[in-house]
């Protein structure tokens, strides 16, 4: 790619659907044909992302699937509104997510979550059981020794959109340069006076509400298959991500190398093919 060059980035078929939830628009996508609803008897897939992400991290991996996928953008990220109030609570991001299934009339589907994403999506099992068939948690940990406001510095513009592809690159190594593009071009929007500023709400440069969290206990509860997806170049600890497969039902869990933290976006095939083999579909 030359100097200045923003590479080509193949999206389709992507539909974008909306959503009033209270008082906020929520964006999604819809990942492939007939993405309104599940193939055969398969439930619609369901991704959520984690703080400071966006729905299009899932592009490839949901592609990768051969089933409707919808990814929502979660409250304050990506393209749906921020809360003037700074509601970033787990539980509110769950009650959007909830107003959105409502909307679209899923009576069950499969749930996937990328670290927060991954707690919002075990809250919602664990409180909605008869409405998901099956969840994925994407390296996470139920609970934080870290507080709030323990966060690592980030930065929140970029002069260029090579100098935010050059960022997403170094953050995630072992990422296609595909994904790497789409996280630079859907992460990032033109900012007031000029450059690139990131796309969420700023507050997420101040505090992370999930790391309050402590789910073990709605973990433990689960009556489903749950499927732990652990990347070993990670915060997140291989032993805790084997404690939390343990600690339910019906849990297996998978250490995935040559990835960090964001598993969709440095090994989004990799991960089609573990949830297509957990969901019965590989």
């Amino acid at each position: 790619m030359s100097e200045g060059e923003v590479g080509s980035i193949d999206a389709g078929p992507v539909r974008h659907g909306f959503q009033e939830v209270g008082e906020l628009r929520l964006h999604r996508l819809h990942v492939g044909d007939d993405a309104e609803g599940g193939r055969g008897s398969a439930p619609p897939l369901v991704c959520i992302h984690g703080v400071t992400g966006h729905a299009w991290m899932w592009l490839e991996t949901a592609r990768a699937m051969g089933r409707p996928v919808v990814a929502v953008d979660m409250r304050g990220h990506g393209d749906s509104q921020w809360s003037g109030s700074r509601s970033y609570r787990t539980d509110d991001h769950v009650a959007d997510l909830s107003g959105v299934l409502d909307a679209l009339g899923f009576d069950q589907v499969d749930l996937a979550g990328s670290s927060w994403g991954g707690l919002v999506a075990l809250a919602y099992a664990a409180a909605n059981p008869d409405r998901v068939r099956a969840l994925a948690l994407v390296d996470l940990e139920p609970s934080f020794e870290q507080g709030e406001t323990d966060l690592f510095p980030r930065p929140r513009s970029f002069t260029t959109h090579a100098e935010a592809r050059e960022w997403e690159r170094q953050n995630n190594p072992h990422a296609p340069d595909s994904m790497v593009e789409v996280m630079a071009a859907f992460g990032t929007r033109p900012a007031p006076g000029g450059g690139l500023e990131r796309k969420h709400d700023p507050y997420f440069f101040e505090r992370w509400p999930f790391r309050s969290d402590d789910r073990w206990d709605e973990l433990r509860g689960l009556k489903l298959p749950v499927l732990v997806a652990h990347a070993e170049q990670t915060w997140v600890r291989g032993e805790v991500a084997d404690r939390m497969a343990a600690e339910t039902g019906d849990g297996r869990v998978v250490h995935l190398k040559d990835s960090g933290h964001l598993i969709p976006v440095e090994q989004p095939m990799v991960l089609a093919q573990t949830l297509r083999d957990f969901l019965g579909e590989g």
